[in-house]
Formats: structure tokens, C-alpha cells, sequence
């Protein structure tokens, strides 16, 4: 027998912290009502769900983010509401006009004032219509495009795809040393000679006079080009291949010519006359590498007959110009896309197209419909103009029997363009629904996942606590036990 050390009093109180320190957890998880209370409870476990927590949180605030872009929608729908009821009365208004039964100074007069009071109000809407300051009806919000009046149909002499002045189509392999060779002019006409050796070693030459311009020009590099009233024009880049022979590519768009001469090309407003070594209009083509190329023809000008208004474009040789304000309809459009070129293609020429689609100035409200940042979970909404100028109708006017048969055909367009808005707000409104619907069962099928994890299970959390309860007190019974075993060493002393 030992008194030094008491072994099972020993063992009796290491089971008895264990216990206790085990019925301290179950109790910690029971009121807290989470088995992963720090990272030493569960460390994967607790990675997992703080991940799924973010997710969570994210779909939460995505419903939110898609109840917003709800109301939106519908702030702008119900606006549109009584937009459509106005175009309705002017409808009537314009019908009533029609009648030759009205007075034109008179009847028809007051008439036309509802209209405009109409008008106004419309244009008033649409400025003031907002949610949460954000404007809705005014087209900030439309970054779509819209099809133009302005078609391939209505442009006239247009190129007649005539290449631009001598060129060469080479079928075998050719090489050509080509010579820099400048021309300069301060005013007037200004001669540029292109030198270059064909393939039996002969050199050749090329006298290109552009006319009433300022020039410094050099073989593959820009030419600087001033047209009359000093009015920059455009830039050009003289290239000479064995494929094409001389040709020009505008680097900047000019003025359109209304005029060509035998002899004579114009791109974009600039005349460049072809001559040949002997100073005169060639007949026939220089040899290149022992093939003869067909001389071609001279380009026509370019008249747009159409209407071209602010932001329209066309296509030249498959490259955006747009025009600018000022060249509605005009002869003398100009080309203002500086990043564009207009190539003068030596077999085919050039060829203009009309694109009927302009690109609105508005930018699309972005909702934020998903947990990540990714594309597919941003819904951009937007919402056309709904002036009276973009509906079409400013200008109407049923003063007049002829104005008020012309007004109805604009202000039906009107309403079907409104209808139309508010047709693709409607769509836009039942996909959202949708979107909270399928966030909502997402957030519902994660949550239970993520508490699966994080979660007490109550149950299997008492039995826990009630085995460790029972351990407590068993312990302490066998400690005092324990602690009574030395007393006996006493009898054995006496």
C-alpha cells in the first residue's frame, strides 16, 4: 500500500475532467444550436460552410437585387400606361380632324391644341418618370439599336465598281524595287511620281496630280491632303504591290466629289488625275513582270439620296462610317469614322452599303441577378426613348384634313412602338419572377445543406449530454472512494 501516490484517485479524477469537459461541449452546442462552434470542432467542415454561407447570403441578395429590378419595370410600365391612353386620344383627336365636317380655322385649331397639350405631356413623362433618381423613359437606359429609313436602296452613283486609275492584276511571281519619289505643292495642283523597276530591271514610272490641294506624298507612306477653303480632307497611303499596282487607301474620310473626268478618280473629294512618263491620260498599262493589265475604268461620285441622320453609317468595303450632324441627305456627306479606311480595291472597286441599324446612346441597367459576378448572372434592362420625337409624333399635325389623315398612320406607329416597350417590360418582369423563384429553391437546398453540417442535432446531442452527466457524478462517487483507499495504512501503523 502506497500513500505517496493515490493511483485510482488519480484515474478517478482524470475520467471526471474528461467528463466534465465533454458535458461543458454538449452544453455549449445545445445553446448555441451549432455543432461547429470553432475551427477546432470541425476545421473542413467549417470551411465548407462559411463558403456555402457566402453563397447563401449572395442568393439572398440577388432575390432582393431582382424584387428591385420588379418595381422598376413596373414603375416604367405603369408610366407607359398613360402614355398609351394619350396616343389613344390623339388617335380620336386625328380621327375627328379627318372629317371634313370640321372648320379648318377653328374646329381643327382646338383640336391641334390637345394635341400639343399632349404632346407636352408625354415628353414630360417621359423626362420625370424615375426610380430612385434613376431616369427611365427618357433613353438613357436603351442601349439597343434601331432600324433607320436610311437603306442600300437609296443611294445612287454610287462607284459603279469601277477600280480606281491603271492597275495590275499579276498572276505569277513578281518583284518590285520601288524608289521614294516625293512631290510637293503649296497650292493648286501637285504632282506625285511613283518610280519602280518591273521585273526585267526597266524602270518605270507613275505621275499621279491631285488637284487643289497641298501635298507631300512618298511610296508607302501617308499623304497629307488639304482640299480647298483648307479644309483637311483626308489621308491617304500610296501602295504599290505586285498584285494590285498603285493603289490609294483614304485614311481619313473626306468630302464626296460631285463630279469625275476621264482620266480621273475622286475618293472622297480629292481629284487624282493618272498620267503616264510623256505627261498624258494612259491608254495602256505599264508591264509588270512581263504581264499586261487591263486598264480600268474611273469611279463615279458617291450621292447619298437617302436620309442620313446623325449616328447613321454605311458600309465601304465592309467598314463603318458614320456621319456626322450637319450631313443629312447630302451630296457632300462626310465620312467622320477616322479609324475606318476606305480601301480602293484594284480588281473589284468599291462598293458602299447601307446599314439600316443605328446603335442608341443609352447604356442598359444592369441587375445583379446571381451570386457571382459572372455574365450569365446579370440581367441588363432596357428601356427605349419614349419622347415624342422618338415616338415619331412631334411633328404632327391635324390642323389641317391632309396633317390629320397623316397623324393617324404616325400615332398607330406610336402605339405599337409603346406597345412594344411595354411588351419587353412585361417579358423582362416574368423572367424575374422566375429568377426569385429559382433563387429562392436554391437558397432553400443550400441552407438545409449547409445546416446539415453546421447545425446541432439536438437528439443525438443529449444522448451525449445525459451519458456524460452520468459519467460526471460516477466519477465523483469513485474519487471519494478512491480517496478513502490510504486510510487504511492508519490500521496497519496501530
Amino acid at each position: 500500500m502506497r500513500i505517496q501516490h493515490n493511483i485510482m484517485a488519480m484515474n478517478a479524477y482524470r475520467n471526471y475532467t474528461n467528463n466534465t469537459s465533454a458535458l461543458s461541449k454538449n452544453l455549449e452546442k445545445l445553446s448555441s444550436g451549432y455543432k461547429i462552434n470553432r475551427a477546432g470542432d470541425d476545421a473542413a467542415g467549417l470551411a465548407i460552410s462559411e463558403k456555402m454561407r457566402a453563397q447563401i447570403t449572395g442568393l439572398e441578395t440577388a432575390q432582393k437585387n431582382a424584387k428591385d429590378g420588379i418595381s422598376l419595370v413596373q414603375t416604367a410600365e405603369g408610366a407607359l400606361t398613360e402614355v398609351h391612353d394619350m396616343l389613344n386620344r390623339m388617335v380620336e383627336l386625328a380621327d375627328q380632324s379627318a372629317n371634313g365636317t370640321y372648320d379648318v380655322e377653328t374646329d381643327r385649331a382646338n383640336l391641334q391644341k390637345e394635341v400639343e397639350q399632349l404632346k407636352s405631356e408625354i415628353d414630360r413623362i417621359a423626362d420625370s418618370a424615375n426610380f430612385n433618381g434613376i431616369k427611365l423613359l427618357d433613353g438613357s437606359m436603351d442601349a439597343g439599336s434601331v432600324a433607320k429609313t436610311f437603306d442600300a436602296t437609296t443611294i445612287t452613283g454610287v462607284f459603279g465598281g469601277a477600280p480606281i486609275g491603271t492597275t495590275a492584276a499579276v498572276t505569277g511571281a513578281y518583284k518590285a524595287a520601288f524608289t521614294k519619289s516625293t512631290g510637293t505643292a503649296t497650292g493648286g495642283s501637285a504632282d506625285i511620281v511613283v518610280s519602280y523597276r518591273d521585273a526585267e530591271g526597266t524602270v518605270q514610272t507613275v505621275t499621279v496630280t491631285m488637284d487643289n490641294l497641298a501635298a507631300n506624298a512618298s511610296v508607302g507612306q501617308f499623304v497629307n491632303a488639304l482640299a480647298g477653303n483648307d479644309t483637311l480632307s483626308g489621308l491617304f497611303d500610296i501602295k504599290a504591290s505586285g498584285t494590285n499596282g498603285i493603289t490609294f487607301t483614304a485614311k481619313e474620310g473626306g468630302a464626296a466629289s460631285e463630279s469625275g473626268k476621264a482620266g480621273q478618280a475622286n475618293i472622297t473629294g480629292i481629284a487624282i488625275n493618272y498620267k503616264d512618263k510623256d505627261g498624258k491620260v494612259p491608254t495602256k498599262a505599264p508591264k509588270f513582270g512581263g504581264v499586261t493589265p487591263t486598264v480600268t475604268g474611273v469611279d463615279s461620285k458617291v450621292k447619298l439620296t437617302g436620309t442620313a441622320k446623325e449616328g447613321d453609317f454605311v458600309m465601304i468595303d465592309g467598314m463603318k462610317y458614320t456621319f456626322a450632324s450637319g450631313a443629312d441627305g447630302s451630296d457632300g456627306a462626310t465620312f467622320s469614322d477616322k479609324a475606318s479606311l476606305i480601301a480602293a480595291a484594284a480588281k473589284n472597286g468599291i462598293t458602299i452599303n447601307a446599314d439600316n441599324t443605328v446603335k442608341k446612346g443609352g447604356t442598359a441597367l444592369t441587375l445583379q441577378i446571381g451570386d457571382t459576378g459572372d455574365d450569365f448572372n446579370q440581367l441588363k434592362v432596357n428601356i427605349a426613348d419614349t419622347h415624342a420625337k422618338a415616338l415619331g409624333i412631334a411633328d404632327i399635325d391635324i390642323s389641317t384634313q391632309a396633317g390629320a389623315k397623316a397623324a393617324v398612320d404616325k400615332i398607330k406607329a406610336a402605339i405599337n412602338y409603346v406597345s412594344d416597350v411595354r411588351g419587353t417590360l412585361g417579358a423582362t418582369q416574368n423572367r424575374l419572377d422566375h429568377t426569385i423563384n429559382n433563387l429562392s429553391v436554391m437558397q432553400e437546398n443550400i441552407q438545409d445543406a449547409e445546416s446539415t453540417i453546421r447545425d446541432t442535432d439536438v437528439a443525438d446531442e443529449m444522448m451525449a449530454y445525459t451519458k456524460n452527466n452520468i459519467l460526471i457524478q460516477s466519477a465523483q462517487a469513485m474519487l471519494a472512494q478512491a480517496n478513502q483507499v490510504p486510510q487504511g495504512v492508519l490500521q496497519l501503523l496501530q
